[in-house]
């Protein structure tokens, strides 16, 4: 009935259109009549074309007209067809609501015509709408618009065609990198693999460079030294050439005034000894010898009792490692304590010794030190005479075999501890390398007696104009022990000191209590026993057999663990680590794995300094699981563990910094 609606319109247009040609007609017939023939003609061209024009456009305006009109007679055709379907469907409804009685069985039926009247009337909206949008597009401007919009959306399509292209050719392109990345990733993770293993071996090449570049520097010092002694040969060859010259010179004026020379004055060689044979202040207190054998656990207490009263705090632990680091100097001839300064690395050394007995001689080592000269002294060549140092004239009356010591002054039943201070001031190889190579030399202590034995341990010393040639013998109860600060002013350790040394590292401290003023405590006025100190020392043979396989198989897990560091050590290290253990005192610990756990953090953490800790990793865990789980030294692990991570995000490069030990 909606669609009835456009026929009305329809006709009106009709009519007005009949009724325009009407008067179009009109107003031609009177213009026609007051015109001449000739205007009358050309105007009725005109119009006719205009006519003609205007009913072209209505006759393509009727055309569509049409069109709409066919295509609406067709919508109210199917909304007529729709319409009877619905009155049909209603009507079925109703009698469906008649028969209440069947509800129940057509209920489904009933479902499905709701359904089917729900699609029927969207359809009827959707024609409905579909009519309206007709009725509203029939204005011509939306026919052009709408035409337009079609041309920009085709020329649209061709612009995306032809970007589409593109895109398609960027995604092949895309999906070949694509594949050509995961070839390189697999590529990559094989490289990554490779790379990972030449870390490692760079790692073990880094630490032989970093021995290479410390030989060289060694080198490079030894041959510094070289030229500065041939300089110096240079000036005294120049400086004997001169003398030669004024000696001629003075013979020649002896001869022309007929003057004879004098005979050389004999040498006084008690003089050129006497600065020697002094006796050092280190020897004179104190003089008796204790009278009776002294257990080493009473002499340990009595160390820890001494220390107290002195307000010292050392561990038990670290009080026997330092005894022990001092009993083996048969196998390990030094025994140095590093750490910052302040925190009693020279206390304990000086107070133990006083503790034990023992004579104690500090020396204060100075930078300028570059020979044995400036420990054992020198001879003056204008003087004549031997400039000797305390710890010469202690080697001359520790030992019981010098020749031409005092015979009535015998002091090599006494034990001495010799205390270098600060001893990295200087390079150590340099004023202390042959000494310890002498030591080294040393033969067992029983047989120290045979002239020939000990022959390669003697020292020689250069004084002119003695008849027999002096030498002066490291005897067995001379200790040695010295302090290393760790600075920027000091030197590094090389490889010989520390192969020969055990090295105490004292930690930083954390927590500064207030210590009280020391009272003042009586040194013990009797002398350890040569013989009580050679009692407590025990041979590697002794040790029981089940502790002796124990400790083999830790210190061969040890050297693996330094093959992969780079850091490989020897016999002469194994020798040592088997005697510490041997000897380590029962007032200590009975139990072995403390020895051994004292000579990882004393010879094998030393020499781990410098090599890199991520390259490392497998060795150091390995190091953690021996100390951790072997040797039950959590407390040493867990330090390794925090120096290992904290240094590993600084310098990369690893540095023992001490364990402070509790007890």
């Amino acid at each position: 009935m909606e669609v009835s609606h456009l026929i009305l319109p329809a006709i009106i247009m009709l009519t007005a259109l009949a009724i325009i040609m009407s008067g179009i007609a009109i107003l031609f017939q009177i213009r026609r009549d007051r015109l001449p023939d000739a205007t009358r003609y050309e105007q009725i061209s005109e119009l006719r074309r205009q006519l003609e024009r205007v009913l072209a456009e209505r006759k393509q305006e009727l055309s569509i007209v049409e069109q709409k009109i066919q295509q609406r007679d067709r919508l109210i055709a199917e909304v007529s067809a729709l319409e009877d379907r619905l009155v049909t469907l209603r009507a079925e409804y109703a009698a469906l609501e008649e028969a209440r009685s069947e509800i129940a069985e057509v209920k489904a039926s009933a479902a499905v015509a709701a359904g089917d009247l729900a699609k029927v009337m969207q359809e009827l909206k959707e024609k409905r709408e579909e009519v309206q949008e007709l009725s509203d597009s029939y204005s011509p401007q939306k026919m052009a618009f709408w035409k337009n919009e079609i041309d920009r959306l085709k020329e649209e399509h061709q612009g995306i065609s032809k970007q589409l292209n593109g895109i398609q050719a960027e995604r092949d392109s895309a999906l070949r990198t694509i594949e050509e990345g995961k070839a390189a990733f697999a590529q990559t993770a094989v490289r990554v693999s490779e790379l990972e293993q030449l870390r490692r071996t760079a790692g073990i090449l880094r630490g032989e460079i970093e021995e290479l570049q410390r030989k060289r520097e060694d080198l490079k010092n030894e041959r510094n030294e070289v030229d500065r002694l041939k300089a110096v040969r240079e000036a005294l060859q120049a400086r004997i050439a001169h003398l030669e010259v004024q000696f001629d010179e003075l013979e020649r004026e002896r001869k022309e005034h007929g003057q004879t020379a004098h005979p050389e004055s004999p040498v006084d060689e008690e003089r050129l000894l006497e600065d020697l044979l002094k006796l050092p202040t280190s020897l004179e207190f104190p003089a008796l010898t204790q009278r009776y054998e002294m257990d080493e656990d009473d002499a340990l207490q009595t160390v820890t009792t001494y220390l107290k009263d002195h307000r010292l705090k050392f561990s038990r632990q670290t009080v026997c490692a330092f005894h022990t680091a001092l009993k083996i100097n048969d196998f390990s001839q030094l025994t140095v304590l590093a750490g910052v300064s302040g925190t009693g690395k020279s206390l304990l050394p000086r107070r133990y010794a006083e503790a034990m007995g023992m004579h104690f001689l500090q020396i204060a080592v100075e930078p300028r030190w570059d020979s044995p000269q400036d420990l054992l002294g020198f001879y003056n060549y204008i003087e004549k005479s031997y400039r000797a140092t305390d710890l010469a004239r202690l080697l001359v009356h520790m030992d019981r075999y010098c020749y031409f010591s005092e015979p009535n002054v015998d002091y090599h039943d006494h034990v001495a501890l010799v205390f270098l201070d600060e001893m990295n001031l200087a390079r150590v190889e340099y004023y202390f390398s042959e000494f310890l190579s002498r030591l080294e030399a040393r033969p067992r202590y029983d047989e120290a007696h045979d002239d020939a034995k000990r022959l390669g341990a003697e020292i020689p010393i250069d004084i002119r104009g003695l008849t027999e040639p002096l030498t002066l013998f490291p005897s067995h109860n001379v200790l040695f022990a010295g302090t290393m600060n760790d600075d920027e002013s000091t030197q590094s350790l090389s490889d010989k000191v520390l192969d020969r040394s055990n090295i105490l590292q004292f930690a930083a401290p954390h927590e500064f209590p207030q210590l009280k003023k020391a009272e003042t405590v009586e040194r013990p006025r009797e002398a350890l026993p040569m013989s009580s100190w050679r009692g407590w020392i025990r041979s590697v043979a002794d040790m029981e057999g089940t502790n002796r396989g124990r400790a083999d198989d830790v210190i061969k897990r040890l050297s693996e663990i330094m093959e992969l560091c780079g850091r490989p050590f020897g016999h002469r290290l194994r020798d040592s680590m088997l005697a510490y253990v041997a000897n380590y005192p029962k007032f200590g610990s009975s139990d072995f794995h403390v020895p051994l756990a004292d000579q990882i953090e004393l010879r094998i953490l030393p020499k781990l300094r410098g090599i890199e800790i991520d390259s490392h990793r497998d060795a150091f865990d390995g190091l953690d699981r021996l100390i951790r789980d072997d040797l039950n030294d959590h407390g040493m692990a867990d330090r390794i563990t925090e120096l290992c991570d904290r240094q590993a995000s600084r310098s990369g490069l690893f540095v023992w910094r001490g364990l402070t030990r509790e007890g």
